[in-house]
């Protein structure tokens, strides 16, 4: 039997480094990249399928501040819903399309997904995420008299920071399990999940980002997943990424990967937060995450390449 999966994919995987964002480009790369990945599509395992949105995001929200007194404004958990909405029908039309292609027939649902997180966590007081366009010196001074916080990036101009919360419950779990069940291929917690804390019985969003990684992990360890395969633009993590003494790193245990992230080995919002997720997710006996790009998930799969990140210890 094959293992019950969380697949996380970058949301750069539907959109080509360089050239403009459109709607046409997304189908065009999820084609290419849901063809790379018939090993797990054919094998009809349990199968979710989680996405990032960074790039959307940041869309929606210029086209926000374009309509600023034409349109009524949109927070941005509502941002978060519409990306989820837009990436999901990306996703599950390409899915459809491609599994017909190669004579396979599988329900396919996509599911909008709250993510409740504390509302007493520090990324509230402390916001880090970037998100949106950059912005001149004038615009930046204007969206700050909004009570928008931003942060500047050396030769690129201003951009808004906000909240990026720890996921600590998911509230569509029970609907993700039982569509699994029944045999459904299901794409889940896209873009983290829509942000939402709860409020006595209630719940309300809240303008925030959680990490895609890190809710996929969440998502992993409720549903009892044993593979979590992380999807990147990089065959592996690597110790002293981008320096002379950089070099890949294979199979190894919880502990080393601790080693390596207290040492400072990955970068903020890029190989940190997958490797944080790998440590949370890999954790319970038996079950393994693997970070690698497309190119290398055969040989991923079968232990010859990526990352891999599991309970038995080894060394780097």
């Amino acid at each position: 039997m094959t293992e019950r999966t969380i697949l996380a994919l970058g949301g750069n995987a539907f959109a080509s480094p360089g050239k403009p964002l459109t709607m046409a480009r997304q189908f065009e790369f999820a084609k290419l990249v849901f063809q790379s990945l018939s090993p797990l599509l054919i094998d009809h395992r349990e199968l979710v399928i989680s996405h990032g949105n960074g790039p959307q995001v940041g869309h929606m929200l210029i086209r926000v501040e374009e309509a600023l007194g034409k349109a009524y404004a949109v927070p941005l958990e509502v941002c978060v819903a519409e990306s989820e909405g837009e990436l999901g029908y990306v996703i599950i039309q390409t899915l459809h399309n491609v599994l017909n292609e190669w004579r396979q027939h599988r329900p396919i649902a996509s599911i909008l997904t709250q993510v409740v997180v504390d509302q007493k966590d520090s990324a509230f007081e402390s916001p880090t995420k970037p998100i949106g366009p950059f912005y001149t010196d004038e615009q930046a001074d204007e969206v700050r008299q909004r009570g928008f916080p931003l942060r500047e990036e050396t030769g690129r101009g201003f951009r808004r920071v906000v909240p990026s919360p720890y996921p600590r419950e998911i509230v569509d779990v029970d609907v993700i399990e039982s569509l699994l069940r029944a045999g459904v291929l299901v794409v889940a917690a896209g873009g983290g999940g829509i942000p939402v804390i709860r409020d006595g019985e209630q719940m309300r969003g809240v303008e925030a980002v959680v990490d895609k990684d890190l809710t996929s992990a969440l998502l992993g360890e409720l549903i009892d997943a044993r593979l979590m395969l992380i999807l990147t633009d990089v065959p592996c993590a690597y110790q002293d990424f981008n320096t002379p003494n950089q070099s890949p790193i294979g199979r190894i245990g919880i502990a080393e990967a601790q080693q390596l992230l207290n040492e400072g080995h990955f970068a903020e919002g890029s190989m940190k937060p997958k490797i944080e997720a790998a440590i949370q997710f890999s954790r319970r006996s038996g079950c393994r995450t693997i970070i690698c790009n497309v190119d290398i998930l055969d040989q991923a799969l079968n232990g010859l390449a990526g990352t891999i990140i599991e309970q038995t210890e080894k060394k780097v």
